[in-house]
């Protein structure tokens, strides 16, 4: 499970959550695309804390903007 914010064009924050990377990646795409340098991308995905077990949402979004 992913979850993505980023700023649209009218300068709203955008919150999508779904199960599909394809789907997180073209948002990401599209919102570096539409504002270059003011897009606050931020894309987490669910993963485990190794010590407490507990689930979490890790940082990932140097995976989507290589």
């Amino acid at each position: 499970m992913y979850k993505i914010q980023f700023r649209n064009p009218a300068g709203r924050m955008v919150t999508a959550q779904l199960a599909s990377r394809d789907e997180i990646q073209k948002l990401a795409n599209k919102a570096r695309r539409e504002m270059p340098e003011t897009h606050e991308l931020r894309v987490r995905e669910v993963a485990v804390d190794e010590a407490s077990g507990d689930f979490v949402w890790a940082d990932c979004t140097a995976d989507f903007t290589k």
